[in-house]
C-alpha cells in the first residue's frame, strides 16, 4: 500500500532528523504506547454515528500504530528486524492458526476456532497453561485471562447465576471482615469475583469500568455546573442522572 509505504518513511525520516525521535528507545516509548491503547480504548467506548466520534476513532488508531511503528523502527536500527518481518511473522502465525481457512480443519463455531487457537497455542508453551499469561499486564486484565484460562480445567462456575451468587457470597465476607488486613484481602476477593461475573456476560470489564466512570465524571460536572448554596446534593445527583442518559 502507498500509504503504508510513506508512512515507513515518514517514520524512518523522523528517526534521522527529529532530535526527540532520535533519542527514543523501547524503554523511553513504553509509557507512550500504554498512553496511546488507553486513548483508543476511550475512544471506542465514545464511538457512536456522530462524525466527531469516527473522526476520534480514526485518530487514535494512527496513534497507536505510530507507537508500532517506531518501535519496529527502533528495532532496525539496532539490526534485530524490520516492519517487513513483523507482518510477515504475523501473515505466518494468523495462518497457522486459522487451519479451517488456510487448511482442511472444519470448525463451525466461534467457540470451536476459540478452542482450536488454543491447542496450538499449547504446542508451542511450557507445561503450564499460564505460561501464556503475561505477568506484565494490567491488574484487571491479567485477573480476567486469568479466569478465562482455568476454565479449561472446570475451574469455573457452570453458569452466571453462580458466578453472581459467589460476588454476593465475597460481599458478606467483606461485610463480616473484622480487620482492615482482612478488608483488604476480601475487596481483591470481591474485585475478582465481579470480574467473573463479567466473564459469564461476555463482557469486557475495563470497557464497562470506563463507561461507568465517563457516566460518573459527567454526572460530576452537571452537579459541579449547577450547584449553588441551596442546592440539595443529592436531589441534584438524581438531576444529572435523569438529564444525562447513558
Amino acid at each position: 500500500m502507498r500509504e503504508f509505504d510513506q508512512l515507513a518513511e515518514i517514520v524512518s525520516k523522523l528517526r534521522k532528523e527529529c532530535p526527540w525521535d532520535m533519542e527514543q528507545t523501547h524503554e523511553s516509548l513504553s509509557k507512550h504506547l500504554i498512553e496511546e491503547a488507553y486513548e483508543l480504548l476511550d475512544a471506542l467506548a465514545s464511538l457512536d454515528q456522530s462524525e466527531s466520534s469516527k473522526a476520534s476513532l480514526k485518530e487514535e488508531l494512527g496513534d497507536l500504530m505510530l507507537q508500532i511503528m517506531l518501535h519496529a523502527k527502533i528495532a532496525e536500527d539496532n539490526n534485530f528486524f524490520n516492519i517487513s518481518d513483523v507482518i510477515n511473522t504475523l501473515n505466518a502465525k494468523l495462518k497457522t492458526r486459522h487451519p479451517h481457512v488456510y487448511g482442511d480443519v472444519e470448525l463451525e463455531t466461534a467457540e470451536d476456532v476459540e478452542k482450536q487457537w488454543e491447542e496450538l497455542k499449547k504446542e508451542n508453551s511450557s507445561d503450564s497453561i499460564f505460561s501464556d499469561l503475561n505477568q506484565n499486564l494490567p491488574p484487571i486484565s491479567k485477573a480476567f485471562k486469568a479466569q478465562r484460562i482455568a476454565k479449561k480445567l472446570n475451574l469455573s462456575y457452570a453458569t452466571y447465576n453462580e458466578a453472581l451468587e459467589d460476588l454476593l457470597s465475597e460481599v458478606e465476607e467483606l461485610k463480616l471482615a473484622a480487620t482492615e488486613e482482612h478488608k483488604k484481602d476480601e475487596i481483591g476477593d470481591v474485585l475478582f469475583a465481579v470480574l467473573n461475573v463479567c466473564r459469564y456476560l461476555d463482557t469486557d470489564p475495563e470497557i464497562q469500568l470506563n463507561k461507568s466512570t465517563k457516566r460518573f465524571i459527567d454526572r460530576a460536572k452537571y452537579v459541579e455546573q449547577h450547584i449553588d448554596e441551596n442546592s440539595n446534593i443529592d436531589e441534584l445527583w438524581q438531576e444529572a442522572k435523569k438529564n444525562l442518559k447513558g
